[in-house]
C-alpha cells in the first residue's frame, strides 16, 4: 500500500511574530530536519507564499532553503495555491487568478528553480467547477478536493484508481481521505502501530493508496511527538510513501467524475441544504453577511480605481490591504462551528476597511467610504452582541450536537 501524506503549512498575514517563531521552532524546523534524515521520506507540501515571506522576514531562511533542498532531492513535492489563503469559490475569477499568480511569483523567488508545482491546493479544499477552470487554464495538472466532493458523500470514492474531471476536462482531481486524516490531526494516530490498526482492512492490498491531508502544524506544534508517526512509517517496509504526482505512474486506471462544490469541513447534511462552505459563508450567520458585503465593496472599490488610475501612488497600499484582507481566517473564526475569535474578526474587518479608506485621495466615492465604516461598525457591534448575549455558546452547542463527527472526522486543527 502507498501512503500519500499531504501537508499544508500556513500562517495568516495578521499572525504575531511571537507565534510564528513558536511554530517555526516547534514544527517547521524539526519537520525539515526529519525529512532530511529519512531516506524514504516523501510528502506533498503546500506552503502558502504568505508564510514564506513571514519566515524570510523573521530570519528563518534555513527553513526555506531546507524545503527547497528537499524538493530538489525529490522528497518534497510543492503544490500551487493562493497567497493569502482566500476562499476561492467566493471571490471573483480575476481575484482567484491574482492570488494564484502572487503565490507562484513569491514562492518562485524564494525557492527558485525547484518551485515547479504540477498540482493545486485550494485553501481549505474549497472546490468549485469555476475554481477548477481557472486552475486548469493556469497550467496545473491536478487539483485537491476532500472525499466528500465525490458525489457529496463520505466513503464513496475508491482508492485503487485515479480520477479526471469530466470526460473532456484535462484536469485530474485527487480526493483526500477523512477518517485517518482526522485521527492524525487530533492526536489519535501517533505511532505506526495505531496507524496500522486503522488500516487493518486494506493493509495487505498492494493496489491501494491512502491520501491523507493535514495542517503541517500538527507535527510538533499542535501535538508534540506526533512526528514519531512520520519517522516510523518512513522506515517501514510494508508501507511505501510517495507524492501525489507519483500516483500517476503507479495507478494507470482512471475514471471520470464531476466533483461537487465542497470543502474539507462540510458535512453531508449541509451539502444537501446547498451550503458547501459553511465555515466561511453561512447564510444564517449575520456576521458572515456583513463580512462578505465589506469584502465585495473593497474588491469593487480597488478595481475601479485600478481601471481609472493605474499609476496612483495610493493604489499599491490599498491593493495590499485587499489581498491580505481576503484571508479566510476572519470568516472561519466568526463561524461558531465551533470556533470563535473576536480579535481575528475585527482584524480582518479593519484590513478590508483600510483597502477602501486608503483610496480617499484617489477620488473614491464618499458613499463607498461611508459604507465601509458602517459595515465595519456592524461587524464590531455584532461580535460584541454575540459575546455578551451568549449566542456564541448556543451556536457552538447546536453545531456540536448536530455534528458529533467533528472531533473524529475533521482533518484540520
Amino acid at each position: 500500500m502507498y501512503w500519500v501524506p499531504f501537508l499544508h503549512i500556513y500562517q495568516p498575514p495578521t499572525q504575531s511574530e511571537s507565534i510564528l517563531r513558536q511554530v517555526a521552532e516547534e514544527c517547521y524546523r524539526p519537520l525539515v530536519r526529519l525529512l532530511k534524515e529519512n531516506t524514504n521520506a516523501r510528502i506533498t507540501l503546500n506552503i502558502s507564499a504568505c508564510l514564506t515571506e513571514q519566515l524570510a522576514r523573521c530570519g528563518y531562511s534555513d527553513i526555506i532553503d531546507g524545503f527547497g533542498k528537499l524538493a530538489h532531492e525529490g522528497k518534497v513535492e510543492f503544490t500551487g495555491s493562493a497567497k493569502y489563503h482566500p476562499i476561492l469559490p467566493l471571490i471573483p475569477p480575476e481575484e482567484i487568478k491574482r492570488q494564484i499568480d502572487l503565490n507562484h511569483k513569491t514562492n518562485s523567488s524564494y525557492f527558485r528553480g525547484v518551485y515547479q508545482p504540477r498540482g493545486f491546493f485550494p485553501p481549505e479544499m474549497c472546490y468549485s467547477r469555476e475554481v477548477a477552470k481557472v486552475v486548469r487554464n493556469m497550467g496545473f495538472e491536478w487539483i485537491l478536493a476532500d472525499e466528500i466532493a465525490y458525489g457529496g458523500k463520505l466513503g464513496a470514492y475508491r482508492n485503487d484508481r485515479l480520477y479526471r474531471i469530466g470526460s473532456t476536462f484535462p484536469l485530474k482531481v485527487f480526493f483526500k481521505e477523512r477518517e485517518i486524516s482526522s485521527a492524525i490531526a487530533y492526536g489519535r494516530c501517533r505511532t505506526k502501530r495505531e496507524f496500522m490498526r486503522l488500516l487493518n482492512p486494506c493493509i495487505n492490498l498492494r493496489d491501494r493508496y491512502l491520501l491523507t491531508g493535514n495542517d503541517g502544524e500538527i507535527y510538533g506544534h499542535h501535538h508534540r511527538g506526533q512526528e514519531k508517526l512520520l519517522v516510523e512509517i518512513f522506515n517501514d517496509k510494508q508501507i511505501k510513501t510517495c507524492t501525489i504526482s507519483q500516483l500517476n505512474n503507479i495507478f494507470p486506471q482512471e475514471r471520470c467524475v464531476e466533483p461537487v462544490a465542497s470543502s474539507w469541513s462540510v458535512w453531508e447534511d449541509e451539502l444537501k441544504m446547498g451550503i458547501p462552505y459553511p465555515q466561511w459563508h453561512d447564510p444564517e450567520n449575520k456576521i458572515h453577511q456583513y463580512q462578505w458585503e465589506l469584502a465585495r465593496l473593497a474588491i469593487d472599490a480597488v478595481n475601479k480605481i485600478q481601471e481609472k488610475q493605474k499609476n496612483t501612488e495610493f493604489l499599491p497600499q490599498a491593493r495590499q490591504f485587499l489581498d491580505e484582507g481576503l484571508h479566510s481566517c476572519q470568516w472561519w473564526w466568526a463561524s461558531c462551528r465551533p470556533w470563535w475569535s473576536m480579535q481575528m474578526i475585527v482584524q480582518g474587518a479593519n484590513m478590508l476597511t483600510l483597502a477602501i479608506t486608503s483610496l480617499k485621495k484617489c477620488g473614491i466615492a464618499a458613499s463607498s467610504v461611508n459604507n465601509a465604516y458602517k459595515l465595519q461598525k456592524k461587524i464590531m457591534k455584532s461580535t460584541l452582541e454575540w459575546e455578551t448575549s451568549g449566542r456564541i455558546k448556543t451556536l457552538q452547542s447546536e453545531y456540536l450536537t448536530n455534528h458529533r463527527e467533528v472531533n473524529s472526522l475533521l482533518s484540520f486543527n
